[in-house]
């Protein structure tokens, strides 16, 4: 489900060029009154049908940039009201990653830091839903919002996509002005950490505690239980690559010991090694698809301490080699 905000002003833009009100209220099956109310929701689906016949009415293929470098401040959901009361940039980022369901439950919002920098990843659940123009509209919204609602100058230190680079590239760098990524393997926002301390000029303590007890009772409603082992897999996914996946530590993270863990997991008929070989896996498989990476720096950010068992792992998962899988794979 996608917040009915996001789609307000697609609606708008379909009927602007021509798109037959009845029709788009029929195949949202709700009057477009429906969609300004706060806590209204679509499908995602029927949001991505909204892309595809906004797409064909604009033969604009740089729709979603356009639509998504001037956003309808009217059509802010309440998590981005939620976001811009916060105190600082960084407690918004973190509470934005725990309400970003309710603004589009096929995605995953993740927000971490290294020493220098600060990451905002948008992470599809299925990858083989992704959007392309949903995606360019949600990064240029993200950061255009930012830039004028935070700071101007608010520099970002590159922005990176999941699909390759298309023919308009140059709308990417007019927009965005930064260095733009394609090909990676999730979409992400990176900016200098110590704008993380910066204070949200438009915050407003008692507007930001009432919207988000409304949220959160919202949230409890819609948001399904996450299983242990949807957890595991998320916390290996994001620690493969420091090597510091082993179960102690994920255990520990969880605020559980590790023999807890592995009795919990049985219960929901897992064990741990299992869940770390689906994520290697289905990382591997992406990162041979994608054609970027050597065998060996595959092997490193999965964790594996030597190709060679990298190679034995791949093998069993598959059938084939690592090498075998890339040839009939690459993406052109």
């Amino acid at each position: 489900m996608v917040s009915a905000s996001s789609a307000l002003t697609l609606a708008s833009f379909l009927l602007k060029h021509g798109y037959c009100e009845a029709q788009l209220e029929q195949e949202l099956s709700m009057p477009l009154n429906d969609l300004e109310k706060p806590d209204q929701r679509i499908p995602l689906h029927q949001y991505a049908h909204m892309w595809e016949q906004a797409l064909i009415l604009s033969g604009d293929p740089a729709l979603g940039l356009h639509l998504g470098e001037k956003p309808q401040e009217e059509g802010m959901g309440v998590v981005g009201h939620i976001f811009f009361n916060n105190a600082t940039l960084g407690k918004a980022l973190t509470q934005f990653t725990r309400l970003y369901t309710l603004v589009n439950e096929g995605i995953r919002a993740e927000f971490e830091t290294d020493e220098q920098r600060a990451y905002l990843r948008y992470v599809w659940d299925c990858p083989d839903a992704y959007s392309v123009p949903i995606m360019e509209r949600t990064m240029a919204v993200s950061i255009t919002r930012a830039k004028k609602l935070i700071h101007p100058q608010l520099k970002m230190e590159f922005v990176a996509f999941a699909h390759n680079a298309p023919e308009y590239t140059a709308e990417y760098e007019r927009i965005f002005a930064c260095p733009i990524r394609f090909g990676e393997e999730h979409c992400c926002i990176a900016f200098k950490k110590n704008f993380l301390d910066y204070p949200l000029p438009q915050r407003n303590p008692y507007l930001h505690q009432v919207l988000t007890r409304h949220v959160e009772n919202l949230l409890s409603k819609l948001r399904p239980q996450r299983t242990l082992a949807q957890q595991v897999q998320d916390l290996v996914n994001k620690q493969l690559a420091k090597n510091a996946f082993d179960a102690e530590r994920i255990a520990k993270k969880l605020n559980m010991s590790r023999h807890t863990l592995y009795r919990k997991l049985k219960a929901e008929g897992h064990s741990y090694q299992e869940l770390v070989e689906a994520v290697r896996q289905k990382k591997a498989m992406f990162y041979l698809k994608q054609n970027k990476y050597s065998l060996s720096e595959i092997a490193f950010l999965l964790g594996f301490s030597e190709l060679s068992a990298f190679s034995r792992a791949f093998k069993r998962w598959t059938g084939q080699s690592p090498a075998q899988f890339q040839k009939d794979n690459a993406q052109l």
